[in-house]
């Protein structure tokens, strides 16, 4: 029987959407990847609209959370619904989830929504479920997108 991952993605988007990045950052390994694929979504070295691993993880943090991130201020209010959660591949200590993504985001009176396909690739550590790989492919990934600075 497939393992129910659903409240940990659960956790993941209330945690981003309550601004609680250092306990967001918790829930993934020291060797996480955090991407959102350009136009093309299986190549991580084709342009990406974001490509972090776990220390550039870190700094985003740290700029959001900066009195100079002029571009998150005021911060961006944000909903991000899960959905259709599907285990794709589970083994004993690692598992491949996707599910329904969407973000809404209100910022300075202008709400604007994105609609996305999330992969997650959850790696057991010391018992514990973590994300060692979180890819975000947009819908709009071929569109511009205007101060994409908040975390998807």
């Amino acid at each position: 029987m497939a393992g129910d991952f659903s409240p940990l993605l659960y956790r993941e988007a209330r945690l981003l959407d309550e601004g609680r990045f250092e306990e967001w950052l918790s829930l993934f390994t020291g060797d996480a990847i955090y991407w959102v694929p350009g136009d093309n979504a299986e190549d991580p070295m084709a342009a990406s609209i974001i490509y972090d691993d776990r220390p550039t993880m870190e700094d985003r943090v740290r700029r959001l959370r900066s009195p100079l991130a002029f571009s998150q201020s005021p911060p961006s209010l944000t909903l991000h619904q899960v959905s259709n959660v599907e285990v794709l591949e589970e083994e004993e200590d690692r598992a491949e989830v996707a599910c329904a993504y969407v973000i809404h985001e209100n910022r300075l009176g202008l709400s604007r929504v994105f609609a996305a396909r999330a992969y997650f690739s959850l790696r057991k550590e010391e018992g514990t479920w973590k994300i060692a790989r979180k890819k975000v492919v947009l819908l709009q990934r071929q569109d511009p997108l205007y101060n994409l600075t908040f975390l998807l």
